[in-house]
C-alpha cells in the first residue's frame, strides 16, 4: 500500500514527546513490512533549529513544511505550516490511506478536507490530544465545534492509546465499530546493550542515593507538583534519596516548580537536567532506582514502558490509560492521581525492593516485548489500513 502519513513533528524532534517517536517508529515498521511510507510534516525540530524541507531515505519520503513561526510552534503549539495545502491537492490521490496524527490542529483540517474531496480513506491516531483540559479550553470547544467533530467522524478508523482514550472518542460521538486500541511500537532493539549502572549518578554527584526519576515534558498536566510534595514527605523519611526531572520545560511551567520546590524545601535534592535523548537516556534509565510517571490523562506513556525493559521498576497515576495498561499487565504500582501520601508510600515500598517489585518489573518487561513490538502494532495497524481502504 501507499500510505501517507500526516504529522505536526516527527523525527528527530524529541523535544515536542512521544508523537514524533511513535510515527516514526510506526513508519519505520511499516516500510519493512513493503509498504510504501511518505511522511508529510512541519520543519518543528527545537526551539532555534529546523528540519530541511525534503529529506528522503531508502525506506521513508519526508517532507518537512516550512512552519511560519517557529516561536509560536515551540511556546504555543501552533502550528502554521505552508505548503501542506499545496502538497495534498497535488498528491493525495497517489495514496491508498492518509494516516493523521494529532488533533486539533491545521495540518488535520486540510488533511481531512482534501480526503473527503478526493475520496481517500483516512485514519486518525489523537494521541492524547482529546481532552478539553489545561490551558485554552474555550477555543478547544470551539475548534471541535468548527472542525474536530467532523475530522473524527468521518474517519474510516481511529485508533486509541487504551480504553480510557476509546471512551473519550465514544463520548465525541465517534462509534465504538470504527475504533480500534492500537499501543504505540516501542523498539525493544534500543535496550539489548544497555550502559553500565552507575555513570550518570557519577557525573551528576549523586552517588551513594536513591535515584526517583521522572522523564517528560515539564507541564502542568505531568502531576508534577503532586511529585514534588510527595517527594518532600518521603524526604522526611529517609536522606538516601534524590529526584531527577527530565525534559524539556513546557511553556515556562518549569519557573511554577521551581517556586514550589522552593516552598517545599525538600530535605534531598532535586535535579533539573533538561532534555536527554537517546542514547544517554538509557543511562539515566538504568541508574533510576524507580522511575515515576504521575500524569493525569496521560492515555499511553512510552517512559514507564522504556523503563520495564531497562529492568527498572515504575510507579504510575493508576487513573489513566497508562495506570490501566500498568494494572493488566501487573508491571508496577499505580496510585490515584493527585494522592501525595499514596505516591509516596508506593515509591517507598519500591525503593525497598523485594521480591514483589522485581515480579512486576520482570512481568512488565515481557508484556512490553509481546505487546508492543514493531512487528505486532505494524500487523495490527496494516489490518486497519486494508479495512479503511475496502470500507
Amino acid at each position: 500500500m501507499k500510505v501517507l502519513q500526516v504529522t505536526p513533528y516527527f523525527a528527530p524532534a524529541w523535544g515536542y514527546g512521544g508523537v514524533p517517536r511513535s510515527v516514526y517508529e510506526l513508519s519505520k515498521a511499516l516500510s519493512r513490512l513493503n509498504h510504501q511510507v511518505t511522511v508529510l510534516t512541519t520543519d518543528a525540530l527545537s526551539e532555534r533549529e529546523r528540519m530541511p524541507h525534503t529529506y528522503v531515505r531508502n525506506d521513508l519520503e519526508i517532507h518537512y513544511q516550512r512552519n511560519l513561526s517557529n516561536y509560536l510552534v515551540w511556546r504555543h503549539r501552533l502550528l502554521s505550516p505552508l505548503g501542506i495545502s499545496s502538497f495534498l491537492r497535488k498528491r493525495i490521490r497517489e495514496f491508498d490511506v492518509v494516516h493523521i496524527h494529532g488533533f486539533r490542529m491545521y495540518q488535520s483540517v486540510v488533511a481531512h478536507r482534501q480526503a473527503m474531496r478526493s475520496g481517500i480513506p483516512y485514519v486518525v491516531s489523537a494521541h492524547g490530544e482529546l481532552p478539553r483540559i489545561v490551558r485554552k479550553i474555550h477555543e478547544k470547544g470551539l475548534f471541535d465545534k468548527l472542525f474536530g467533530e467532523r475530522v473524527l467522524l468521518d474517519a474510516s478508523k481511529v485508533t486509541a492509546l487504551s480504553r480510557a482514550e476509546k471512551a473519550i472518542y465514544e463520548s465525541m460521538g465517534v462509534p465504538s465499530s470504527r475504533i480500534s486500541v492500537v499501543y504505540n511500537i516501542i523498539d525493544a532493539t534500543a535496550y539489548q546493550r544497555l550502559p553500565l549502572r552507575g555513570g550518570f549518578i557519577q557525573e551528576s554527584g549523586l552517588q551513594n542515593r536513591k535515584i526517583v526519576t521522572y522523564i517528560g515534558r515539564l507541564n502542568a498536566r505531568k502531576g508534577l507538583d503532586v511529585l514534588l510534595k510527595s517527594f518532600q514527605v518521603l524526604a522526611r523519611r529517609r536522606k538516601d534519596i534524590a529526584l531527577l526531572l527530565v525534559g524539556e520545560d513546557d511553556g515556562g511551567y518549569k519557573r511554577t516548580l521551581e517556586r514550589l520546590l522552593a516552598e517545599l524545601a525538600p530535605e534531598a535534592p532535586v535535579v533539573f537536567t533538561g532534555l536527554i535523548t537517546m542514547p544517554r537516556k538509557l543511562e539515566v534509565l538504568v541508574d533510576s532506582d524507580v522511575v515515576v510517571y504521575p500524569s493525569q490523562h496521560e492515555f499511553f506513556g512510552l517512559v514507564p514502558f522504556e523503563a520495564l525493559l531497562c529492568g527498572r521498576p515504575i510507579v504510575v497515576a493508576g487513573d489513566s490509560g497508562c495506570g490501566e495498561i500498568v494494572n493488566d499487565a501487573r508491571a508496577g504500582r499505580t496510585v490515584a492521581y493527585g494522592d501525595e501520601a499514596g505516591l509516596a508510600d508506593a515509591i517507598d515500598n519500591t525503593l525497598e525492593g523485594g521480591e514483589e517489585t522485581v515480579g512486576m518489573t520482570d512481568r512488565g518487561r515481557q508484556y512490553v516485548l509481546k505487546h508492543m513490538s514493531s512487528d505486532e502494532i505494524a500487523r495490527r495497524v496494516e489490518a486497519l489500513y486494508l479495512e479503511a481502504s475496502r470500507g
